[in-house]
């Protein structure tokens, strides 16, 4: 009998175990952003935060005493998170925002057509995927100052949830 052995990459912070080194790196990448999050003082809500705001939907989670959820498969009304970021925003597919390829877009009769069928560019899918996840922020933020203005909130320590308005 032959035993393979196979390589395993760790993320960095975590500790997980990855069979692809770029697995083990996006972990480590997310994980280092969701830090840098959690130890923030001050945070920017900015006019996309509140338009996402708007758009969230809630629901009512029956578990132990039960509480009121943000649907976490549909955030914003439907399954598919970066595009609904997109629509929401206003964000539009267009040939610096997507994977465009001029040979596959010879194919359509209509361009947007094609861009709507098109991937995010990395750069752009990572905008639109770290403006939803500061809706943990934001959402944090909307009910520690009773507060629905954009502007820059600050905290005083990293370790409580009241966040004021910075010119308060």
């Amino acid at each position: 009998m032959e035993v393979e052995k196979s390589e395993k990459y760790v993320c960095g912070f975590c500790r997980r175990k990855y069979d692809s080194k770029e697995d083990a790196l996006s972990c480590e990448k997310q994980d280092k952003l969701r830090k840098q999050r959690e130890n923030l003082k001050e945070f920017e809500v900015k006019d996309e935060h509140l338009k996402l705001l708007k758009e969230m939907y809630v629901g009512w989670n029956d578990c132990e005493f039960g509480a009121p959820e943000i649907d976490p498969k549909r955030p914003y009304g439907n399954s598919d998170g970066v595009d609904d970021v997109a629509r929401v925003i206003g964000y539009k597919k267009k040939k610096d925002t997507v994977e465009f390829d001029k040979d596959d877009a010879k194919e359509y009769d209509d361009i947007k057509e094609y861009l709507e069928d098109c991937d995010w560019t990395q750069e752009a899918y990572d905008y639109l995927y770290n403006l939803h996840k500061d809706m943990q922020i934001v959402l944090q933020i909307v009910l520690s100052s009773l507060s629905l203005k954009k502007g820059t909130y600050q905290r005083d320590d990293i370790y409580t949830s009241e966040w004021r308005f910075k010119d308060d």
